[in-house]
């Protein structure tokens, strides 16, 4: 009877303790749960843009708010991103603003500076009519010469002609070597909106003694040809300005210059695009390129001249610069 009230009891005490230890097993599962969901719900809600899936263990209280908080952080990274590009739009603009300058800086105007060397009249014309007094020590740009005895000559307001011996002319410059690409050269023209009556487009650079020729419209040159020349002498300097391709001819000498030169274009006047330097026999006499050397012409290799005598057509606008 003992023996049996004893196994009674051990039955029982075993089934007591397999209750208690099962349900501390189901409790110890569902506290890890818990955990996991709280461990959940705390990176999503630092993270609700990535992850949304989870609001569904939420009350709709809570599920609102969350999803309020979702589009507000949408609305604040749309907003960075934005001024993130603003930012980055201002320096383009900066950066292409120095670009510009820098590109416009490499392009320099050849003028040429003379002294007064004492007190002289300027004329009208070559000697013709007094339109005033320049003073000694006055520092004049010298437009062009005629013939190397007369030059035009601008003071401030005040154009007119003097003769050559009141001047102090200066040396030919060394001609600038620094190269522009050709990026920067198509850069240059078509900043200046050049126009031209012909898909043809010539800029003389006299400070590279380079001859560059574009085809192409305004706002749209493409560089296609570029020429070493040579430009007047600081005595007999080449015209600067804007200034049309007129007629042209396949030679000419010239007894009081004492050469001639084929393949010429006209530009202004006397002014020509042609070969180098000539004798009467059509042999080359002075075959100087890229250095100032001319009377004020343009002068380019046989070879350039012929493809520039037939190629570059009548209105074609020329900038000296």
């Amino acid at each position: 009877m003992k023996i049996t009230i004893r196994i009674c009891l051990c039955v029982c005490l075993i089934t007591v303790f397999s209750f208690i230890a099962s349900e501390c097993k189901i409790y110890a599962q569902e506290t890890k749960e818990n955990n996991s969901l709280t461990l959940n719900v705390f990176q999503n809600v630092f993270d609700p843009i990535n992850n949304l899936s989870w609001i569904s263990v939420m009350s709709p209280d809570m599920e609102s708010k969350i999803v309020s908080t979702s589009a507000f952080s949408k609305v604040y990274k749309t907003q960075r991103l934005n001024r993130q590009e603003e930012k980055e739009d201002k320096i383009d603009d900066i950066n292409e603003i120095d670009e510009t300058e820098r590109i416009l800086s490499l392009v320099k105007p050849s003028t040429i500076n003379a002294k007064v060397l004492e007190q002289t009249h300027y004329y009208q014309n070559h000697g013709i009519k007094s339109l005033g007094v320049f003073s000694k020590g006055d520092i004049v740009e010298i437009l062009y010469d005629y013939n190397r005895v007369w030059y035009k000559v601008k003071f401030g307001d005040k154009i007119g002609w003097v003769r050559r011996n009141a001047l102090e002319i200066p040396k030919d410059p060394e001609t600038n070597t620094q190269e522009m690409t050709k990026k920067e050269i198509e850069f240059y023209v078509n900043y200046l909106e050049l126009e031209s009556s012909s898909s043809y487009l010539v800029w003389v650079d006299v400070d590279r003694q380079l001859t560059h020729v574009f085809l192409g419209s305004t706002g749209k040159w493409n560089l296609i040809k570029t020429f070493k020349c040579a430009t007047g002498k600081n005595d007999a300097p080449t015209k600067r300005g804007m200034f049309k391709i007129q007629d042209r001819g396949l030679w000419f000498y010239s007894q009081r210059l004492g050469g001639g030169a084929k393949y010429w274009v006209r530009f202004d006047g006397e002014y020509l695009f042609h070969s180098v330097a000539m004798d009467i026999n059509q042999r080359i006499k002075d075959p100087t390129l890229g250095k100032r050397a001319s009377s004020g012409c343009i002068r380019l290799s046989v070879e350039d001249s012929e493809w520039f005598y037939n190629y570059v057509e009548r209105g074609t606008t020329v900038y000296i610069n």
